[in-house]
């Protein structure tokens, strides 16, 4: 059987509709998802004892592509993969499916179809009555303007992949698939995805004028803001509903853990049994707040009632079972599935207060970095002329429209040597009008078929000078955020991020087209959300480039270095008294100011 032939049997399988499951009830008509997972009751991947079972599939699937390299020894896998579908759990099966694919090196060889393919059903936009524009923001129903945005396919894609490749059970080691493996500082990675994630949200809220999200902190308070994604299989939640435990689990124990990760992250103490571990990372607080394989708790970590507990992943599980007082479905809400759980706006309000207590260490306990210690020699310029620079007007970010590029379209257009012409040389001096191609806007618009947020393609130019007589390995950073948010550190979001090698003395035009995004291609963020949607009228933002050592900084790949910090520089707070606007100072930062007009039809 060759490569084509598999792939097209797990699309068979992994595109293949199965009934939804109800949760256990007890007597009363309780949900009970605590129950021990079985084939007749709904999957749950937040749950530690689910994913431990799906991860034991995988690890039989691993054994028996280790038993038959290449493709015999996939078909073997895909023949077991069928019967466990048949006879067992189909979404388990293809859950432990998907994470054989992402981590066995011979399953890296098929391709997962996307989420739009394997779950049509789970991808249709609710299409609530929408409330009038005019009404206050913060008033009940006006999560509705956001539903673009959080039943986004893309989005709701990228949250559901994240935890595939990375289970909180740990994958299964390829060449010993008993044992369980954590990617290196995945806490710290899980800690970054989510924290760009409520930055680009509450910057899409912005665009309506919406106040930011608001924690979800208080386990008494009643949630007026109910959710009904109109999904098969999920409940509606009504509005008016306060948090509540689940058989095995209440409300009370929930807070107790919150309250004991909130004194960890002020005092800088996790405690395992009498002990006392200093918190030196943020992954030791991330591993344990989610919780995963690496929690602090040790073997316990998939223990509800663990000191620590699963707090995080409790939490999806907690919301997911505030279904109506009436409902004897079964059915949770779609807070349950990494699939559906970002349609819901409590799921924002949940990872902003699970990113409270993380930032509650980062803000207290974190050094401020020294960002001239990771400064390269080179030149972004702040301004070309003479006297006092105004803020934000670096002539050394430049943008284009693919459409106003000459050629861009044709299939051999090198981008890198027409930047060089046209930006370059006797152009060096230019500042940004002086070029017609150039704009100081980026647009965004409603795409049909699917409706959602898209943006005019782009490309970027940066102009960066070498000082130094010799090649230097740098890296780029591009990053991005609304003007009224650029003194919040946790409001800056990354674009993109690459490695360029500087020649000596060089006058350097870097080419960087938008749909090439790290952001994109390595994290799996869709790009038709890379550009906040802006306003009609325009919205102000300030892109910022930054660049430091590849050798000490670089993000993925070959030149992967442990030292790099997701997140820099505003993982860590500013020194005291400093602004995020005095980092351009530095040779090596320089920001400039761009509108984004969102295009109404």
């Amino acid at each position: 059987m060759n490569l084509a032939e598999l792939n097209t049997r797990v699309r068979a399988l992994l595109c293949r509709e199965s009934p939804a499951a109800p949760l256990p009830l007890t007597a009363r008509g309780e949900l009970a998802p605590l129950e021990p997972p079985s084939p007749t009751h709904r999957f749950l991947p937040f749950l530690p004892s689910h994913q431990q079972r799906a991860l034991s599939v995988t690890a039989r699937f691993m054994e028996l592509a280790n038993a038959r390299p290449g493709e015999a020894g996939l078909a073997a896998v895909l023949d077991e993969a069928e019967q466990q579908a048949r006879h067992g759990d189909p979404e388990e099966t293809k859950y432990a499916l998907r994470v054989f694919l992402a981590h066995h090196p011979e399953g890296r060889a098929l391709s997962v179809p996307p989420l739009v393919e394997r779950a049509p059903h789970l991808v249709v936009p609710s299409k609530r009555p929408e409330l009038a524009r005019k009404g206050n923001p913060g008033t009940p129903g006006a999560e509705v303007w956001l539903d673009y945005f959080r039943e986004d396919t893309g989005l709701n894609d990228h949250v559901d992949t994240w935890h595939v490749k990375h289970p909180a059970a740990g994958y299964p080691d390829p060449t010993q698939p008993q044992r369980r493996l954590l990617q290196e500082r995945r806490g710290e990675l899980f800690w970054y995805v989510h924290q760009q994630l409520l930055a680009r949200y509450d910057t899409e809220r912005l665009a309506f004028g919406m106040p930011r999200t608001v924690p979800l902190e208080d386990y008494a308070s009643p949630i007026n803001e109910g959710y009904d994604a109109g999904l098969p299989g999920f409940a509606p939640r009504p509005p008016g509903l306060s948090p509540k435990g689940i058989p095995g689990y209440g409300i009370d124990d929930h807070a107790m853990r919150r309250d004991r990760l909130f004194t960890a992250a002020s005092s800088g103490l996790l405690w395992h049994g009498g002990t006392p571990i200093l918190l030196e990372s943020l992954e030791q607080l991330a591993d344990t707040a989610e919780s995963n394989l690496g929690s602090v708790d040790g073997e316990a970590w998939a223990d509800p009632l663990g000191h620590y507990g699963s707090h995080h992943n409790l939490g999806h599980v907690l919301l997911a079972c505030l279904t109506g007082p009436r409902d004897r479905s079964g059915l949770p809400g779609v807070m349950a599935s990494p699939a559906t759980a970002a349609r819901d706006p409590l799921f924002f309000r949940w990872r902003r207060h699970v990113d409270d207590i993380i930032d509650a260490w980062q803000s207290t306990h974190l050094p401020p970095h020294d960002v001239s210690a990771d400064a390269p020699q080179v030149l972004v310029r702040k301004w070309l002329g003479d006297g006092l620079a105004p803020a934000h007007q670096s002539p050394d970010i430049l943008l284009c429209f693919h459409q106003d590029i000459p050629g861009a379209d044709a299939p051999d257009f090198d981008g890198q040597k027409w930047g060089e012409a046209t930006f370059g040389g006797d152009a060096w001096t230019s500042p940004p009008p002086a070029f017609r191609a150039s704009t100081h806007t980026l647009r965004t618009h409603m795409a049909q078929h699917p409706v959602r947020l898209d943006h005019d393609a782009f490309h970027y130019f940066l102009r960066v000078e070498n000082l130094l007589p010799r090649e230097q390995k740098v890296l780029v950073r591009l990053l991005v955020a609304a003007d009224a948010y650029a003194e919040d550190r946790r409001m800056w979001m990354e674009l993109d991020h690459f490695v360029h090698t500087l020649k000596p003395s060089e006058q350097a035009v870097i080419h960087r087209p938008a749909s090439r995004s790290s952001v994109v291609h390595e994290r799996g963020w869709p790009l038709n959300l890379l550009l906040p949607r802006g306003r009609r009228e325009g919205l102000l933002f300030r892109f910022m480039v930054i660049i430091t050592h590849a050798e000490r900084e670089a993000v993925g790949g070959e030149d992967a270095a442990t030292s790099h910090e997701w997140g820099y520089p505003f993982n860590r707070p500013l020194p005291p008294g400093q602004r995020i606007a005095d980092l351009v100072t530095h040779s090596h930062i320089a920001t400039r100011n761009i509108w984004i007009n969102h295009i109404s039809p």
